[in-house]
């Protein structure tokens, strides 16, 4: 008998119910099972084809592996050599959806059994942005060595300050998409249209689990100054998605962020966060990431924040939304 993810798995993110077992797309998708046992074999399917996927894979909340999901292999045996003893296995999916989806279709533990899933987290974060808020090319080790395997969303700022404030964290983010046009100058595929028209419908119509977060964080801005912009044109499609966040989370502090790759549209964005309070949203708050530094902030790929940027980040973030809002209890996990 095939596993059954829907009942005894733990999900973090928006995953889909397919015939053959549950599928994700975004960074910082994530399963969590519970087992008594020495071993335990996943069956994985690269559904794009490509290779580019992959995971982070922690036993117990430590970091054991990190994985590329091969095309053609399904098969992963994560541990074989446990004590015989309830362990907690996480699969976290590391990469951004531009570098492919996955599709989880078994769990195995010869002479083992499985547990109930643990409790979920006690809160929920909501962060929208664009290859900062992905990690693209946080763990890279020259300037322009941004390939896949070197974008880790458990050390991006999102992940870091929703373990920070001990957050189950929905993380919609695509590098080089931005709020009115994206890197370059185009606006297909947009970030504020992907999440009012592609992610909000699928999380009200496919998605397996419901979301409703308690706060949430838009970093967008970094991509629209990348080429020549008329601030109003961004500003008018940022009142936009702003406008629909608060009518579908009419209670969510909304923090508008900006930064650390440019601070160029600050001025624009903070004003306009005044103007909202003006006219009567009172929780919404402007939030302005320092530009890096280097060489003291470390370097990512192609002028990207490095992990030691990125929680820097978190720590600003976690601590700007407890101020905010007084309530999440430090994360005490580990990873």
């Amino acid at each position: 008998m095939k596993f059954d993810f829907a009942a005894s798995s733990l999900r973090h993110g928006l995953f889909h119910q397919e015939p053959d077992g549950i599928s994700c797309f975004l960074p910082g998708s994530a399963i969590t099972v519970r087992f008594q046992g020495r071993e335990i074999t996943a069956e994985i399917e690269d559904v794009n084809g490509e290779g580019k996927s992959w995971l982070n894979v922690y036993i117990d909340d430590l970091p054991v592996r990190v994985m590329r999901v091969d095309p053609d292999n399904r098969l992963y045996q994560l541990a074989d050599d446990l004590e015989d003893a309830p362990h907690t296995l996480t699969l976290q999916k590391r990469t951004e959806a531009a570098f492919g989806s996955i599709k989880f279709t078994d769990l195995t533990t010869e002479h083992g059994a499985f547990l109930s899933p643990p409790a979920p987290l006690p809160h929920r974060l909501l962060i929208i942005g664009d290859s900062i808020t992905c990690g693209f090319g946080n763990e890279a080790q020259i300037p322009c060595d941004c390939d896949a395997s070197r974008e880790n969303i458990a050390l991006a700022y999102s992940s870091l300050t929703g373990q920070l404030l001990n957050a189950e964290t929905l993380i919609v983010g695509a590098s080089g998409t931005g709020c009115y046009q994206n890197f370059g100058g185009g606006q297909e595929g947009r970030m504020s249209d992907y999440f009012m028209e592609t992610i909000c419908p699928d999380l009200d119509q496919k998605a397996m689990d419901p979301f409703h977060p308690e706060m949430v964080v838009v970093n967008l801005g970094t991509n629209d100054w990348s080429v020549p912009i008329e601030p109003a044109d961004y500003l008018e499609q940022y009142r936009k998605l702003t406008g629909f966040i608060r009518d579908r989370y009419p209670s969510a502090p909304l923090f508008c962020a900006i930064g650390p790759m440019t601070l160029d549209p600050a001025p624009h964005l903070k004003a306009l966060v005044q103007r909202l309070h003006e006219e009567g949203d009172d929780n919404i708050h402007f939030l302005e990431f320092p530009l890096i530094k280097r060489p003291e902030d470390g370097m990512g790929g192609c002028g990207h924040p490095s992990v030691k940027k990125h929680r820097q980040m978190a720590e600003q973030l976690a601590g700007t939304i407890r101020q905010v809002i007084s309530g999440p209890a430090p994360f005490t996990g580990s990873r």
